[in-house]
């Protein structure tokens, strides 16, 4: 029997362990309490259990560097004999490194723990561990070996008849499935899970419910399923907004307003849209809010308000970019806690080595100079890896956002200095939703790649080529007025026009062909480089407006708009 105090740690770790998610701060303050209870008389599975809760806890609030120590010296405390305490914390590290984005040491925790959990032989367990596998490979973009481990996990879970896990992994298959294509196979999958949530909105179960409606709906959108998405987005929205999940609600009404729209009903598209804007505005949420601004953009455009079409087109570019800005920001955040860790490991060794036997000492503090420079370059590698991923668009391999607006700025100081011409392009591919829609994701995504490679092979190496986001890509021309930039745009927008794109996918031919319109600025007057930018974004509107598959511009020093007017898509 366990002493009064042994329980007391105990009921602590199992008051954080149900806060892990849900509340973290509060879960930490309760692993704290179950840490300072530990004492000589505590059983090891006990200690190691303390030290597994805090650790994770940590990680779930943001410490990763000292929730990754917890975890390991937790791994130190498991009794030999323990194989389901040993996979509980193995399975902790995975989660660890997954939230820090370290993918590769998360699989290889996940798969030590699936392991520890088969010498268990809890099958609860081993399903728990295989699920955490699944879903490292899932982010790591392999969705075809994530949704191979949630079918064996489904497995297990189903001869148990654990009803809330099966939802959850069904949910993740069907996200898997449509990342795939495979879209009814998808939304198989959402139905089955919203047959096992059931109906009774008193259960506490409505918002995975209105979760797994708003998957089913983006899907049965994408199978052309209009109206069967239209009444299961709007069921989804009424619990969501019974529920109070308010970033939930944005994305339903938003997917809502696409399908309204492709129903030809833009008044209730319009309506949806502006309803999760305000929603977005509100709560401060930066999720879904280029989605739903470019979503107005298009209702908007089809009553004939282009003006309001423009306002939010500007918008939809300025979220997208504060979205890119934040995610390049993890991604720093991420790959400093590497090095902290990496600094945090040699120091203990340091510490160690001090407490050694003077015999080893000498050789050791070698050994640790030899470790501590070749951290020195890994860390120099790391840096310039991430330097260059922070400017580089993963997609085309082109300058990314961010790197494009570096440069600009300095080379519109240096032409506005030096009285030199600069000229900037704005490109959209025309029609681009449509190979989308209709051809999937991997089409659109291998058009995009090898849009940027003519662009790239097509101009001087002394230009700038850029992805702006989305299907919108931006040239710098250098020493280059607007008139040379527009025979050179010409060219590109030829090359684009004429490709032989059925090498993608039989189907990009004739009607579906891709073609770009551009739009060009060189006007120098303007205050700055961001003006600069929006200038050529609005002669690309005109673009657009005019007929696509296009250059259109206008000359700093000129009253008159000259068009270079191509083939229309």
């Amino acid at each position: 029997m366990n002493s009064p105090a042994v329980d007391e740690v105990e009921r602590l770790i199992e008051l954080a362990t149900a806060r892990l998610g849900s509340a973290p701060l509060e879960a930490l303050a309760f692993a704290e309490q179950a840490h300072a209870g530990l004492g000589a008389q505590t059983p090891a599975a006990s200690v190691a259990r303390a030290w597994w809760v805090r650790g994770l806890v940590r990680h779930y609030a943001g410490q990763h560097v000292a929730g990754l120590g917890d975890l390991r010296h937790a791994l130190e405390q498991v009794p030999p004999d323990a194989a389901a305490l040993r996979s509980s914390v193995l399975r902790g590290l995975a989660i660890g490194c997954q939230l820090m984005g370290r993918l590769d040491a998360a699989l290889a925790w996940a798969t030590q723990s699936l392991e520890a959990a088969r010498n268990d032989g809890d099958p609860t367990l081993v399903a728990d561990a295989m699920l955490s596998v699944g879903v490292v490979y899932s982010q790591s973009g392999d969705a075809e070996s994530g949704l191979q481990h949630y079918d064996a996990v489904l497995a297990l879970f189903e001869v148990h008849g654990d009803t809330v896990r099966c939802i959850r992994v069904l949910n993740n298959m069907g996200i898997n499935c449509k990342n795939l294509n495979r879209l009814d196979e998808s939304a198989a999958h959402f139905e089955r899970a919203l047959a096992l949530a059931g109906g009774d909105d008193n259960d506490g179960d409505a918002g995975i419910r209105a979760t797994l409606a708003v998957n089913l709906g983006e899907t049965l959108w994408r199978l052309g399923r209009h109206a069967d998405a239209r009444r299961t987005l709007q069921a989804a929205v009424t619990q969501l907004q019974a529920s109070g999940l308010r970033d939930a609600e944005a994305n339903a009404r938003t997917t809502l307003g696409r399908v309204s729209l492709d129903l030809g009903d833009g008044e209730l598209a319009q309506t949806e849209f502006e309803r999760s804007l305000k929603i977005l505005e509100a709560t401060g949420s930066r999720n879904h809010l280029a989605a739903t601004h470019r979503g107005l953009v298009e209702a908007h455009k089809a009553s004939g308000r282009f003006e309001a079409a423009l306002r939010h087109h500007e918008a939809f570019h300025a979220a997208e970019r504060a979205q890119f800005n934040q995610e390049s920001d993890a991604r720093l955040r991420t790959l400093r806690v590497q090095l902290e860790l990496s600094e945090a490991q040699h120091q203990a060794e340091l510490h160690r080595l001090q407490h050694a036997a003077v015999a080893k000492t000498h050789a050791e503090l070698k050994q640790l100079h030899a470790d501590l420079q070749a951290a020195d370059l890994e860390k120099t590698r790391l840096l310039g890896r991430l330097n260059e991923q922070s400017r580089t668009d993963a997609l085309t391999g082109l300058a990314n956002r961010r790197r494009l607006d570096e440069r600009l700025s300095e080379e519109f100081a240096r032409a506005r200095r030096h009285g030199h011409p600069l000229t900037v392009a704005m490109g959209d591919l025309d029609f681009f939703k449509r190979i989308n829609d209709r051809l999937g994701h991997a089409i659109g995504d291998a058009v995009l790649r090898r849009v940027g490679a003519i662009l790239r092979e097509r101009c001087r190496s002394t230009d700038l080529v850029a992805r702006y986001g989305g299907e919108e890509f931006c040239i710098v021309f250098l020493e280059t007025d607007a008139a040379l930039a527009a025979t050179a745009c010409e060219a590109l927008r030829e090359a684009i026009a004429t490709h032989d794109w059925r090498g993608v996918h039989p189907a990009l031919s004739g009607a579906m062909t891709v073609t770009l319109s551009i739009g060009l600025s060189d006007d120098m007057r303007l205050a700055n480089h961001e003006q600069l930018l929006a200038d050529a974004d609005t002669h690309l509107y005109e673009a657009k407006h005019a007929g696509k598959n296009r250059v259109e511009w206008r000359g700093a020093n000129s009253a008159n708009s000259a068009a270079s007017t191509g083939r229309l898509a």
